[in-house]
């Protein structure tokens, strides 16, 4: 009997209800699936298979990074046949269906895996409703119903190929490969950390500690009765999305004063470099000018950190007292939509 892995990360389910379809497909077709959900703390199963499938959401032009980095603890491989599906956030807009881009996103994973010694013949894309509630507003219901559909054809079309055998690989491009990859990585490395501090629970939380206990990256913590996001946030935005009193906001005073404060560091920062290090250091002008240079980023860096862990925990502290957490729960997506695939 034919073996797959299917290997997939999910956030509000548009990835676990593709991978469902392609499980019962391939079942169809006499192959043993075994299924390998990805969350914190999983590990990659540690055997080969004929084939293996693996299947993500585009956070902003790429896998999410634990994607990546379990892609990247795959073991090597004897040349299995390896397919990967991408799933965008689609949405409807004046009427007309918009589909996801998925940027440089599949040609990264393929060059992992294929270091890896994976034969990848197939990379593919599906849209599925668009669930970046942080910042967006999900589609309606009857908006959803058109995306799924059209997503779960995008998906049928893609075990069609994994099943025919058909080569068949995604290129977005070089102009796009670049920028999509220079930004994908910007996000990676301070975007998604940085997104998931400005979550706050409102009135309406009932310390369920659903959003903790769902949190595939294990970022969510509880304390006095409310939630809390740490530094390893992927901004997949289960969270927000799951929530049943709907009490998971996007803090905007938190947004303003944390953007604010770090602005006015790093500016400060900057100006003082380039005053004082002519000062300090004499030196050729070329290596001063590299050395201001990396400096900057150095400060850029920490400075970054320094918002992120030491100033949030001020705040956190501040949130305690349920008249500033009121004020600080002031949030644009009160009035937004929850999304979750069917059957999550």
């Amino acid at each position: 009997m034919t073996k797959t892995i299917i290997h997939y990360f999910t956030g509000t389910g548009n990835t676990a209800h593709a991978v469902k379809m392609i499980t019962e497909q391939l079942q169809n077709n006499g192959h043993e699936v075994k299924i390998s959900k990805l969350k914190k703390g999983i590990l990659p199963p540690d055997e080969d298979a004929d084939y293996h499938i693996i299947a993500f959401p585009v956070l902003s032009w790429a896998a999410p990074v634990m994607m990546k980095q379990y892609v990247k603890r795959m073991p090597l491989s004897a040349g299995s046949k390896t397919a990967i599906l991408a799933v965008n956030g689609a949405i409807v807009s004046h009427e007309k269906l918009v589909k996801g881009f998925t940027g440089q996103a599949l040609e990264e994973i393929s060059r992992i895996l294929r270091r890896k010694k994976y034969d990848v013949f197939l990379t593919g894309n599906a849209s599925f409703p668009d669930n970046w509630t942080q910042f967006t507003n999900p589609p309606t219901k009857e908006e959803a119903e058109l995306i799924l559909s059209l997503g779960e054809n995008d998906v049928r079309q893609f075990i069609t190929c994994f099943i025919q055998g058909k080569r068949l690989i995604y290129r977005c491009g070089s102009l796009n490969r670049i920028w999509t990859y220079l930004i994908s990585h910007l996000f990676g490395y301070i975007g998604r950390r940085a997104l998931g501090k400005f979550y706050i629970a409102d009135e309406h939380c009932t310390a369920c500690g659903i959003c903790a206990k769902s949190c595939p990256a294990q970022t969510i913590r509880m304390s006095d009765k409310k939630p809390y996001w740490t530094s390893t946030c992927e901004d997949c935005n289960r969270c927000i999305n799951l929530c049943p009193e709907q009490a998971i906001q996007v803090s905007v005073p938190l947004l303003i004063l944390q953007a604010s404060i770090n602005i006015v560091l790093t500016v400060w920062a900057i100006w003082a470099i380039l005053v004082y290090v002519p000062e300090w250091i004499q030196m050729n002008p070329l290596v001063l000018v590299c050395t201001e240079v990396i400096f900057i980023i150095l400060a850029t860096i920490a400075l970054l950190w320094v918002c992120i862990v030491p100033i949030d925990a001020f705040f956190r502290l501040l949130l305690r007292n349920k008249k500033i957490r009121r004020f600080f729960s002031k949030s644009y997506t009160k009035g937004f939509r929850r999304y979750m695939a069917p059957g999550i």
